[in-house]
């Protein structure tokens, strides 16, 4: 299953904490044993997750997902195996090297976009990169900011990036759809006298750029990659894979709308911020940030067009049940100008008292109104009922209208009788994965499998005692077990998924272990089922023995085969009775 040694992987397991691990991904708490919280892989409203650390697994009794440490943050992360087991490594310290490179059909692209990244970055540091350099030395960024975020320079000349590339094997195709070259008369230089931001993906991969004028000329300010196979906008929040764990470290994520304020926040200190590149959020856009599981603090432009885009993008955080905060700057057009006119504590302190989404509706629904009038009064209360038919926060509901009832003087239960009672949302029925429906012998198997994937007791007892399963699919995940016992002298179920076993048979034991997770070990309910086994065995040789009866002739042979019947039936009964 995996490119790495499974023994290191193990290794790598066995360092990590997955209660930690799940745990800087979503909210834990403990019950009794075991951690709970929302499962982030369907629309869970209960805590239905359960994370064991004694087992290194997780499982959902709703939707049934199920799996150790590499399978969660493989899921959550939607990326590789091999990219989890790094990600893991990288959380626990130990240094991967995983000898393994993933391909797709788009690494020329990526090598193309990384190249003229290399090549931008390195002609901001010459000569003639120097007034670019001053530019952004007079707007406070820094050489460390200019390295960690590989801002660079685009030279003026027509068709620099161009020709290196082609020269370095790069087809003028490939160039143009990275976006980094243009076709006119001749191919030129999509990016020149600028300079340059890299864009990157979730996982760090630079995948375009935002190229910004440093003089007074008649030009558009920023020049932004095109969509592109390895770009695309609606997918990318800027300084995203910067940001991501250290929003998990401090709960919460600043969202702005362009990279200069990101840059600004971060270079003050604030790590945890990205920014939408002026776009409104996307659906892709907040599955990226619902995954963090954090609390979004949106931070639009303090002009008009900011209120619309807080008001756009709220909604589409608040239908997606993300909690989401609201910080509007006063005194400052955008967070980079604030920044810069106050200091890291004024903004921090702005931050913690950014107010809810509901809150900053209130205060929008109030502008242009003349709330001494009748009709303006009636306006903005028939909104605010609107904002609670939308609610199934009770308390929220009573509180506003007894605001608005003392506020305005209207009768409370007028206002009630508007207020429309949501239902909390029903799991989808496409998101829960039905348990399969198993016979009772394919039971008994799954629970003898499962002790055996629990302790190296159970295994030696099924080598002893039965060695055999009259079912092939189980016969496979037993021989697997055998194997894995064999190789490293002991059993763990969070190791064995990630053993070499084949994609069937690893959703099978998921399958087994989802299924059996809450049955306590106890060691005369398996000596039970190990005879009940041996029990299905001898009905199966029975039948065949029915079967040869049938067909024998030899007065000899059909008294041998109807002695080993008997034999049989009387050990089955002998099974049955202990």
């Amino acid at each position: 299953m995996a490119a790495i040694d499974n023994g290191e992987i193990n290794r790598i397991q066995q360092s990590a904490n997955i209660v930690e691990i799940i745990g800087s991904y979503i909210t834990l708490e403990k019950k009794g044993k075991n951690f709970f919280g929302m499962c982030p892989f369907h629309d869970d409203h209960n805590p239905s997750m359960s994370v064991s650390e004694e087992k290194g697994l997780f499982t959902c009794f709703v939707c049934h997902k199920t799996g150790n440490v590499f399978s969660f943050v493989q899921e959550y992360e939607n990326i590789s195996f091999i990219e989890a087991v790094k990600i893991v490594a990288n959380k626990v310290g130990i240094e991967l090297d995983t000898g393994y490179k993933e391909t797709s059909k788009y690494d020329k692209h990526y090598e193309a976009v990384d190249l003229a990244l290399k090549f931008y970055q390195n002609n901001l540091k010459s000569q003639e990169g120097l007034n670019a350099r001053k530019y952004l030395q007079t707007r406070g960024i820094e050489d460390e900011i200019i390295e960690e975020f590989n801002i660079g320079y685009a030279p003026p000349n027509f068709d620099t990036i161009t020709k290196l590339l082609t020269n370095k094997g790069y087809d003028e195709q490939l160039l143009i759809e990275t976006g980094l070259s243009a076709r006119g008369q001749t191919l030129y230089d999509l990016f020149r006298n600028r300079i340059t931001f890299p864009i990157h993906n979730p996982n760090g991969k630079p995948v375009g750029f935002s190229a910004r004028i440093y003089e007074d000329l008649k030009e558009a300010k920023y020049i932004n990659t095109k969509e592109t196979p390895i770009f695309k906008k609606g997918k990318i929040l800027f300084n995203y894979h910067r940001a991501q764990n250290e929003a998990r470290r401090v709960k919460n994520l600043i969202v702005v709308e362009g990279q200069m304020d990101a840059i600004r926040i971060y270079a003050s200190g604030v790590k945890n911020v990205v920014a939408t590149m002026g776009t409104a959020l996307t659906e892709d856009h907040v599955k990226l940030l619902k995954k963090l599981n954090v609390t979004i603090i949106l931070c639009m432009d303090n002009d008009e067009a900011g209120e619309k885009a807080t008001i756009q993008n709220g909604e589409a955080l608040t239908n997606a049940q993300v909690d989401l905060k609201i910080l509007r700057l006063s005194g400052a057009k955008d967070p980079d100008e604030y920044i810069l006119k106050h200091s890291k504590e004024e903004f921090l302190d702005a931050v913690n008292n950014s107010i809810t989404y509901f809150d900053f509706k209130l205060n929008y629904y109030k502008k242009d109104k003349n709330l001494n009038k009748v009709d303006d009064i009636s306006k903005y209360i028939n909104q605010v009922v609107k904002e609670l038919n939308k609610s199934n926060d009770s308390i929220l509901i009573d509180l506003t209208v007894n605001d608005l009832a003392e506020k305005y003087g209207i009768d409370k239960n007028v206002l009630l009788n508007q207020i429309i009672k949501v239902e909390t949302p029903k799991i989808s029925k496409i998101e829960v994965r039905k348990e399969k429906k198993l016979s009772k012998n394919q039971k008994l198997s799954s629970v003898l499998l499962y002790y055996m994937m629990n302790d190296t007791k159970y295994i030696k007892l099924y080598e002893q005692e039965l060695g055999y399963i009259p079912n092939e699919e189980y016969l496979e995940i037993a021989n697997d077990i055998l194997a894995f016992f064999l190789k490293y002298n002991y059993i763990s179920i969070a190791d064995f998924i990630t053993y070499e076993i084949s994609k069937d048979n690893y959703e099978k034991v998921l399958d087994i272990v989802d299924a059996n997770i809450k049955i306590e070990l106890k060691d005369a309910e398996y000596v039970g089922i190990v005879n009940k086994i041996k029990t299905w065995i001898d009905e199966n040789k029975i039948e065949e023995l029915k079967e040869k009866l049938v067909s024998v002739s030899d007065i000899n042979e059909k008294l041998n085969i109807t002695n080993e019947i008997a034999k049989m039936k009387k050990r089955m009964c002998q099974n049955e009775e202990s």
